[in-house]
């Protein structure tokens, strides 16, 4: 892990607590951190006056973070999903390399808005229909939008066939149609190409239902989970064409929200959790997740 993945890690997975309070108080917020993040992150030596305001999560030590100066960013209240829920989640946004399950598996995600470039050779009613199919699925996302733009220059997302020009050479002896990913050290997608290899794909629908295909797995670099219902997209079954489910929607729309922290790995995501779901044990604690802006 990367000293600068680290620290956002730290900076993200800093709890707030807020009392409970009349509308006529003042709200008192204190920030805290486990004791294993505040020794990473400070050389300052921990006090007997401190212990006595440590709060314990599921055996791990919270410590209050003094003086604690935020950069500019927002705080956005936890999103609780029930056990059952997270188990799918995470065999979907989790795709770890070549099956083999990791801790340090980590979640990729878009930042910026995608901006999309088709090549010539991609039939216009596909591309139609292939936006609109990408439209009507952001739109019930809050932090990710497309638009098509005309010169690739502007783009970081690139639609092309394999009779045309070849817009990511990464991908140029591929034999089957795929899709090539760059993140950045928070796990942010930056930039994304999907090349179909048009004689596999003889009809334009054919085509259309690949491009949805790719499309969903690029929001996140999902992985298909077989064990769940055909009718799921996240199934990975053709029989409904490639159209979402109410169920796939909210796999969507969790992974794109701030309730939760972004770009983690696994064993962070799993630990914030239990953390999160100790503290709404306790009524007086609202638990919120502080995202800075970039």
């Amino acid at each position: 892990m990367t000293k600068s993945l680290l620290i956002a890690i730290i900076s993200l997975t800093l709890v707030q607590f807020v009392q409970a309070q009349t509308p006529h108080q003042t709200k008192n917020v204190q920030y805290r951190m486990s004791i294993k993040q505040f020794k990473a992150k400070y050389k300052t030596p921990l006090t007997a006056k401190d212990t006595l305001n440590f709060v314990y999560v599921n055996n791990d030590t919270m410590v209050i973070v003094k003086d604690y100066v935020r950069k500019p960013g927002a705080s956005v209240p936890y999103q609780y999903k029930d056990s059952t829920f997270l188990d799918v989640y995470k065999t979907i946004a989790f795709n770890h390399y070549k099956d083999s399950v990791s801790k340090k598996t980590t979640m990729k995600y878009w930042k910026d808005d995608i901006a999309i470039f088709f090549s010539n050779s991609v039939d216009k009613k596909v591309k139609k229909k292939f936006m609109a199919f990408a439209e009507k699925t952001l739109q019930h996302v809050d932090s990710l939008s497309i638009k098509e733009v005309k010169h690739v220059e502007d783009s970081n997302y690139i639609v092309y066939y394999n009779d045309g020009f070849e817009y990511e050479s990464r991908m140029s002896n591929y034999s089957k149609s795929d899709f090539y990913m760059h993140w950045n050290n928070k796990n942010q997608i930056y930039r994304l190409s999907i090349r179909l290899i048009k004689e596999d794909f003889f009809t334009p629908k054919l085509r259309l239902s690949e491009l949805k295909k790719y499309f969903i797995k690029s929001l996140g670099h999902f992985q298909f989970n077989q064990s769940i219902d055909n009718n799921h997209f996240f199934s990975g079954s053709h029989d409904n064409d490639y159209q979402l489910s109410d169920f796939d929607t909210e796999i969507i729309k969790y992974h794109y929200s701030y309730g939760i922290c972004k770009g983690t790995n696994l064993e962070t995501f799993e630990d914030n959790h239990k953390k999160a779901k100790e503290l709404l044990k306790n009524k007086q604690i609202l638990l919120t997740f502080y995202h800075e802006f970039e």
